[in-house]
């Protein structure tokens, strides 16, 4: 039999940020990658060190001290010094899937540049693990993981397993089964090392399959220990029955594999994402904690890469420069933000402060990078209108959609056209005088700029910033179109007017205000079929803290049928109509309160309903004035199917979870450290389906839903949580210590004041896997974008910039339309490395295959652009996800500037 070999892994856990900010944790970075550069270099036959997996802190250090870089690269390419494949250990269920494949391209991209990057997916303190993570990983050349969190003994009682990812990809794994800090305190004396391996060493035995024992030694921001390689001598000198030494996730791995070849062991399996919270916490209802930066990472996340890049990629296949290190910049700046604790906004206020100002910094980044994008291209389009509008479309087919832009019009009569001389339908929503600013700035330019072609330009009288609406048909797929502003006389402009009315309604649906319970009633305009009790706010305590929810001994829950409502109004316009009801909520202002419905409080909420003609989606904006902390407000709708399961979309793909947890009745008697709870989460949307009909709710706040009601027939949507400590004991949901800090309190995490949360409703008639939600959602999420170009706006408004001497884009274009399609577009970008276009999609459906059918020669390619082996030809099969690489040749204008 094989002698045992412990593996003593040095490494550290570091949080970029946490109740303490990033600036401190920077400085002791540098300070402790200072000591580990030493330590190494003074024990060169021993030493191995892991710092995190996580190649940004690399970077950060090479910021400050870039005369360490040859040293650094000498001992990441010996494999002693331990970085990648992440950018920031991320919390999975929290993020994009987009977000997830950059932070390992990022991550695993710069360690190799500076010798080598580690391909273990290693994540050991990360709030549960998605479930697709087999597939991503697998397609980046990584084989094998080590985590701590997401799976409880009752479902895998040994350390290493085979865990089976959504789409069925295998994996091999370790975990960490007592966590990442087991070997932290190891003692550096022989009698107390005696004990040490008496009580220490047997657990890990009794959990493992081989003769290998993975035993980690450090915690979080802990240092490196001087003395381990005299420690390692003590434990071999008093345990002639085991080996030890000093080794690293890599060298335990090929240990692993091995003994497994040699030992013939069939390893368990276990399938799926794991979030079960039995012997570790995986606060799940960390995803709906300080919903304001939830929400602004989510749409920073679907600007980016569902707008931003694409049309960037068009500009590109235009002759225009693509901006790699700009989006880069956009892209660190997200992940850092992704971070495990930083995602999860479980920090100090200080900490979400600078966590919000990086968001807003990537933002405006990513708006400033689109308009000069889709302003180059629009100066190049050859017209000669003095008011052109040039609309852009991010998804590769084609769309009839509804344009919603902020706009500069002039004063006076006109109406709008596309390039074929056909009307274009609008409502001016509404509009704020701005001549004296906008005018005043282009009374600067210089006389030529005031040309446009041959035709001498006029200056408007009067210029007003308009929030409008357009209804766009056809427009081709991934590509533009040019639109114009004609003057005419006597022609009314069209605004969305305020009418007497019961009713709202557009082709699809039919909603109505019910003044019983202050809820909704939708109408399937297609089936005849009533949705009652639709979009009902509903207001409980939260007796929880930054990582938990969890409920009061003495909850009341207040519902919109208990406000009282202030005004309902309906507004009717050429290609929309809304329903807003605005509400009053009496509320108690603290949870002892709250137990004797005793309110102080009021809460005005108004809902907003929007039909737009074209959309299938019913469109709800929440907005609130939160008076109070304490207290988790939801988006709740009856939805017609008593259910015992729900689907949502996960890491490229869907998943069908129980609304029941069979481990909810029994969990303290368990000894489960958390309870199994049924909120969950998604990347856009929920549903709920049989095989008669199908309702889905879209958001873009917290990534949150459950299904709840007594017959489980109720969708309730997340909008936010507003709690005032970080860290709380002996919570229902969460028994025993504080997961956070509790003398650290959050004032900012009530979120008093004014929000604002957008949702979106479809209803249908067909089992999910006869429809395209997936699809829809991502449509929901990549608008199609404008630019308006006219002389005035040539000013320090925008920048002046020099005109092209030649024009010669035409007015439209369209460059890819793969519209017979049924897999789902993830990301449209160029190739990072080459100069072709990267397209990755997935199926998107329960059972059925999905395919994707290209116009141009394409190769597959693996989630790090490189050559794909070994790959299915054909359809994709359920949860699965593929890239693919191709040129768009034959569209380059050479008078482009590439520079620009």
């Amino acid at each position: 039999m094989k002698k045992t070999t412990v593996h003593i892994i040095p490494h550290t856990h570091w949080d970029r940020e946490w109740y303490f900010q990033n600036t401190r944790a920077t400085v002791y970075l540098i300070s402790q990658v200072n000591e580990v550069i030493e330590t190494l270099q003074n024990h060169s036959k021993t030493y191995f060190y892991l710092f995190d997996a996580q190649s940004s802190l690399l970077e950060d250090y090479l910021k400050f001290y870039p005369e360490k870089k040859a040293i650094l690269k000498q001992l990441i390419s010996s494999h002693r010094l331990l970085f990648g494949p992440w950018y920031t250990q991320t919390d999975q269920l929290a993020i994009s899937q987009e977000s997830i494949v950059r932070n390992l391209y990022y991550g695993i991209d710069y360690a190799q540049k500076m010798g080598h990057s580690m391909k273990i997916g290693y994540c050991p303190d990360i709030f549960g693990q998605g479930g697709n993570l087999p597939q991503i990983y697998q397609s980046f050349g990584i084989h094998q993981v080590i985590f701590w969190r997401g799976i409880g003994n009752s479902k895998l009682s040994k350390t290493e397993f085979e865990w089976v990812g959504d789409d069925g990809t295998p994996i091999t794994a370790l975990q960490i089964p007592f966590g990442y800090f087991y070997g932290a305190n190891i003692p550096t004396e022989s009698v107390d090392l005696k004990g040490f391996v008496k009580s220490m060493i047997p657990k890990l035995e009794n959990r493992s399959q081989i003769a290998d024992l993975y035993l980690p030694n450090g915690f979080d921001q802990l240092p490196i220990n001087h003395h381990l390689e005299q420690i390692v001598d003590q434990l071999n000198q008093i345990d002639s029955s085991r080996t030890y030494q000093i080794s690293s996730p890599e060298k335990y791995m090929d240990s692993l594999q091995k003994d497994l070849k040699e030992s013939q062991v069939m390893l368990p399996k276990v399938y799926g994402e794991l979030t079960d919270g039995e012997d570790s916490r995986v606060h799940k209802s960390i995803y709906s904690t300080r919903a304001d930066l939830k929400q602004a990472n989510n749409r920073l996340e679907n600007f980016l890469i569902n707008v931003v890049e694409p049309i960037a990629t068009l500009g590109y296949s235009l002759g225009l420069r693509y901006p790699h290190s700009e989006l880069d910049f956009i892209w660190k700046k997200l992940l850092e933000n992704s971070a495990h604790d930083s995602i999860g906004n479980c920090n100090s206020d200080s900490t979400n402060f600078d966590i919000q100002a990086r968001n807003k910094i990537a933002t405006n980044f990513a708006q400033n990078l689109l308009e000069k994008t889709m302003r180059d291209i629009s100066s190049n389009i050859l017209q000669d209108n003095l008011y052109s509008f040039t609309v852009f479309n991010p998804l590769p087919y084609s769309r009839t959609t509804i344009l919603e832009a902020n706009l500069y019009l002039p004063d006076g009569s006109f109406s709008f056209w596309d390039d074929q001389g056909n009307p274009v339908e609008y409502e001016i929503l509404g509009q704020q005088d701005q001549s004296d600013y906008v005018l005043h700035q282009a009374e600067l330019l210089t006389p030529t700029m005031y040309r446009s072609g041959a035709k001498d330009f006029s200056m408007p009288k009067q210029v007003f910033y308009s929030h409008v609406r357009f209804l766009i048909k056809d427009i081709a797929g991934f590509g533009y179109q040019q639109f114009y502003l004609k003057p005419q006389k006597n022609l009314p402009l069209s605004y969305l007017e305020t009418i007497n009315s019961e009713k709202i309604s557009n082709q699809y649906y039919s909603v109505s205000f019910e003044s019983e319970d202050h809820t909704f009633t939708v109408h399937d305009n297609q089936s005849g079929k009533n949705y009652y009790h639709q979009f009902n706010l509903i207001d409980n305590g939260d007796d929880g803290d930054s990582y938990n929810y969890s409920p009061p001994k003495n909850d009341w829950p207040i519902s919109s049928k208990d406000a009282q409502v202030k005004k309902v109004e309906i507004k009717k316009g050429n290609v929309s109509q809304s329903l807003a009801v605005k509400l009053i909520f009496n509320l108690p202002e603290t949870l002892i309160q709250r137990a004797e419905h005793y309110v102080t409080k009021k809460m005005k909420a108004t809902v907003t309903v929007t039909l737009k003609s074209t959309e299938k989606v019913i469109g709800i904006n929440v907005s609130v004035d939160n008076p109070v902390s304490n207290h988790r407000l939801r988006l709740i709708s009856q939805l017609g199917i008593q259910t015992k399961s729900s689907i949502a979309d996960s890491l490229f793909g869907v998943v069908k979870r129980p609304v029941v947890d069979p481990n909810t009745v029994d969990w303290r008697v368990k000894g489960w450290v958390e309870k199994p709870t049924e909120i969950n989460s998604l990347q856009s949307f929920a549903a709920v389906s049989d095989n008669h009909q199908t309702i889905a709710g879209f958001t873009d706040g917290p990534r949150e839903y459950e299904i709840v009601g007594k017959n489980f027939d109720q969708l309730a949507l997340t909008i936010f949580r507003a709690n005032s400590r970080m860290g709380k004991t002996d919570l229902k949901y969460r028994p025993g210590r504080a997961s956070g800090e509790t003398i650290v309190a959050t004032p900012a995490a009530e979120l008093i004041g004014r929000l604002s949360f957008d949702f979106g409703f479809y209803y249908s008639q067909e089992a999910f896997d006869n429809l395209q939600i997936s699809k829809i959602a991502k449509e929901f999420y990549s608008p199609v974008q404008v630019y308006e170009l006219t002389p005035f706006l040539n000013s320090r408004i925008r920048f002046i910039r020099n005109e092209p001497q030649q024009k010669e884009l035409p007015t439209r274009i369209g460059l890819l339309d793969i519209e017979d399609s049924t897999a789902v577009v993830s990301a449209i970008k160029k190739a990072e490395k080459s100069d072709q276009v990267i397209l990755r999609c997935f199926n998107p459906f329960l059972r059925r295959e999905a395919s994707i059918e290209f116009p141009v020669k394409t190769a597959e390619v693996r989630l790090d652009e490189t050559a794909a082996t070994n790959l299915r030809e054909g359809s994709f099969e359920h949860n699965k996800l593929k890239t693919f690489k191709f040129d768009l040749g034959g569209y380059q204008f050479a008078h482009i500037r590439k520079a620009y």
